[in-house]
């Protein structure tokens, strides 16, 4: 985790791929790291310790170690459960999440798995797959970057005290729909300042500079002249292109590093401006060689100012993976 003063030093960008200095700043103060949970739960319990030594001790009573006290016994962490629970069809879209149980247990991280593997982690309640900014933009699970057919989704919990309790899930998701034909390949312009301004940015602007966006059957790639990116859920609708959640298939830390490795680009995850999206839409056409994108609704000034313009085709295939 980072602080906000490092986030300043690398650049709101940097920080955290187009989620905003709050987001940040939120991540290293508020969450905190699973060390610094730890020390709080252990600062807490020995200060337990010490105020039942001193009541038993003045009742001319035998002291109580915290470990032994009901009290203690009922707030441990005893199993974890989750949204997922029952389903045996996971939709291209839904959210994940984990309930430690029981409520107030002290839990040092929960981590999401697919298929055995870590996607993501969360070390402070509510624990959203996909992150939630403290309960107020929650992420999604979106799986069409998953094969077709069965999947383990796994929710595990870990105390401060280091015991781990699991939540498995096997259910099977579908494909997503491809892209139309008119949208395949790789796409370019030049993000400007004014399109910057235009789109109403107030904090964590994308970078100025030449993009590129691909449309596949797992999401659409916004890709930067930093050399990483952001993939989304779309939806395309006769005229109308619906862009949806950011898609996370890897672990993604506050400094910008984590997300996966793909069409040349590193470090590809995270958001443009929150785990929930929000979600936006554009009047989409193509003509000859250009792509022209013009907002109807979006919610995220970010993705506007780099998706609205005209597009240049700068390949008609879509590079390797």
């Amino acid at each position: 985790m980072i602080d906000a003063a490092t986030c300043n030093a690398v650049g709101e960008y940097g920080c955290n791929h187009r989620r905003t200095l709050a987001s940040c700043r939120r991540k290293s103060g508020t969450e905190g790291s699973k060390t610094g949970l730890a020390l709080k739960a252990a600062a807490g319990t020995a200060a337990v310790a010490v105020l039942l030594a001193l009541v038993t001790s003045a009742c001319g009573g035998t002291t109580l170690s915290p470990s032994s006290s009901s009290f203690t016994q009922s707030h441990m962490l005893q199993k974890v459960t989750s949204t997922l629970d029952g389903e045996t069809t996971i939709p291209l879209r839904t959210r994940w999440i984990a309930t430690p149980q029981p409520a107030g247990a002290p839990v040092a991280e929960v981590d999401f798995l697919i298929d055995g593997k870590l996607i993501w982690s969360e070390n402070a309640a509510p624990y959203v797959f996909g992150g939630d900014d403290n309960g107020t933009n929650l992420g999604f699970l979106i799986t069409t970057w998953l094969s077709p057919g069965a999947h383990t989704f796994t929710a595990r919990a870990t105390s401060v005290a280091g015991k781990t309790v699991s939540d498995d899930v096997t259910a099977s998701v579908t494909a997503a729909p491809a892209p139309p034909a008119a949208l395949k390949g790789t796409w370019t312009r030049t993000v400007t300042q004014q399109d910057i301004e235009h789109a109403g940015v107030t904090e964590g602007p994308p970078p100025t500079g030449q993009w590129h966006l691909i449309f596949d059957q797992i999401g659409a790639w916004e890709l930067d002249p930093l050399g990483s990116g952001v993939e989304s859920e779309y939806e395309a609708q006769g005229d109308t292109l619906n862009v949806y959640a950011p898609i996370q298939e890897a672990p993604f830390n506050n400094n910008g590093i984590g997300g996966i490795s793909v069409y040349g680009h590193h470090d590809v995850g995270g958001t443009d401006c929150n785990a929930s999206g929000p979600f936006g839409s554009y009047r989409w056409s193509v003509a000859g060689k250009q792509l022209t994108m013009s907002v109807i609704n979006e919610g995220c000034p970010n993705r506007q100012a780099i998706w609205e313009g005209v597009w240049s085709l700068e390949s008609p295939t879509i590079p390797p993976a």
